[in-house]
């Protein structure tokens, strides 16, 4: 009986894939064990072993099945965002977890079916469809790009330094080849068949991933220092959520904002960054309309006061003149250190259904739902902007703009000297969701070379040098 049991389990060993997820990724485990990232140049062995001789269909349903329950451990912590109604998390792990695993089972599918068409290729094909899905994901209103192999490997530094050439594609590329390397040398010797081919292939990675070391040794023994004339930054990190009846309690807000930036006045910044949705008023709108409520006449008399620029985020407003309608937008405001507003982003890439739905005029029900959550129903901003304090040219970014590479590309080419990443992360009380969006700033401030600061009203509130 308990032979008959373990040959009945070994026709589903492709589940080893989700354990090995969960320690590849960043979870609650790898938070204190980092190391444990390594697993993911294997993760997906198990699964790619298991479905080279399967039919295309079962290669789908099995694919899907191992993203429901890989991305389900990994990104369990977004059902945060529906913690205000019952079942909520549920509800919201139910429906991203399962988009993101029909996205992950056609990759495969795509990747597996060329393969048998081309099978001398398969190698170079897998890691090639998988990269060109990668970047699919990075497209479009319902952009999500937020599951990358690549930023698995984010406690090797030195590795991670070859994405100044690769960007994030590459890392990414070179581990999903490790896999079908490897998965394809043990199909090979399971069927007693030429295995030279994958045996050749892992050397190729081994190599890769030595030089690509190497590389990385050199270029951190070697970086040189910032040419341009220093900046003192201030990051205040308030730890109160705005969202929290904001009328009622945004003066008792501004109290901390103001006791925090006091604090940060005596390190002499140069400049004073607050978080996204640190305040919830319109502040540049308010500004341009001459018509300054009480609370933003504080804010802008604080930078004033302090002769010190101050960046924060704010609900900017897109007026229709025409149809008298008022539109919000998540922005960030600059203002100058005589206290007047000189310039404002608005957010572009908005996060699907949590900030806003595309297509609410088709499908209404949704932005009922979303509203039932607690979500927003934001504008995005149309064209990036570049923020100019003093000498320095700054990329304003908000939330997770910081995962879109070809955003961080266009300000990198138009000559800026560092990001500024505002986020709001405490709807969350699970420090994995904070660590994943953090060290996605560390992989753009390596791939462009760019200082990057990073500052939130919980989580991580750091600056990354561009190594």
């Amino acid at each position: 009986m308990k032979i008959e049991l373990l040959r009945k389990l070994s026709g589903y060993y492709y589940v080893l894939s989700v354990p090995l997820f969960y320690v590849s990724f960043l979870t609650p485990v790898n938070l204190f064990a980092p190391l444990l990232s390594v697993f993911a140049w294997v993760c997906l062995v198990p699964l790619f072993v298991y479905i080279r001789s399967k039919p295309l269909k079962d290669v789908y349903i099995t694919s899907f099945i191992t993203g429901l329950f890989g991305f389900g451990v990994v990104y369990y912590w977004m059902g945060d965002f529906g913690q205000a109604l019952p079942y909520g998390k549920i509800v919201i792990v139910a429906l991203i977890v399962p988009c993101i695993s029909v996205f992950f089972a056609t990759k495969i599918l795509l990747a597996e079916y060329l393969s048998r068409m081309f099978p001398r290729l398969t190698m170079i094909l897998y890691p090639s469809v998988w990269i060109a899905f990668d970047w699919v994901q990075t497209i479009g209103t319902m952009a999500f790009p937020w599951n990358f192999l690549g930023y698995t490997q984010y406690p090797f530094i030195h590795f991670i330094q070859i994405a100044s050439i690769t960007g994030i594609f590459g890392i990414t590329f070179i581990i999903v080849f490790a896999n079908i390397s490897i998965a394809e040398l043990i199909q090979a010797k399971l069927c007693n068949s030429n295995y030279r081919p994958a045996l050749l292939a892992c050397s190729i990675v081994c190599v890769v991933v030595m030089v690509s070391t190497g590389y990385g040794f050199i270029r951190l023994k070697h970086h040189h220092e910032y040419a341009n004339s220093h900046l003192r930054v201030a990051m205040v990190q308030s730890c109160f959520s705005p969202w929290e009846n904001w009328t009622r309690n945004k003066y008792i807000y501004l109290d901390i904002l103001k006791t925090l930036t006091q604090q940060a006045m005596q390190h002499d910044p140069d400049i004073v960054v607050w978080s996204e949705s640190a305040t919830l008023e319109n502040i540049s709108y308010s500004y341009f309309n001459g018509n300054l409520n009480h609370f933003e006449e504080e804010v802008l008399a604080l930078a004033a006061t302090n002769r010190v620029p101050l960046l924060t985020g704010e609900i900017g407003i897109i007026e229709d003149v025409v149809k008298r309608r008022y539109y919000p937008q998540n922005s960030m405001v600059l203002i100058n250190s005589a206290g007047q507003v000189v310039d404002t982003y608005a957010k572009i890439h908005l996060v699907p259904f949590g900030e806003w739905f595309p297509y609410g005029e088709l499908f209404p029900f949704v932005n009922d739902i979303i509203d039932a959550f607690g979500g927003s129903n934001f504008i995005p901003g149309d064209s990036p902007r570049i923020f100019t304090i003093g000498s320095f040219r700054c990329a304003p970014l908000i939330c997770y703009e910081n995962i879109f590479h070809r955003l961080c590309r266009y300000y990198a080419n138009a000559g800026i000297d560092f990001y500024v990443n505002i986020t709001n992360l405490l709807w969350t009380e699970n420090p994995v969701g904070p660590m994943q969006h953090f060290y996605f700033s560390v992989f753009r401030a390596i791939e462009n070379g760019i200082w990057f600061v990073s500052a939130g009203n919980s989580g991580f509130t750091a600056l990354i040098d561009p190594y």
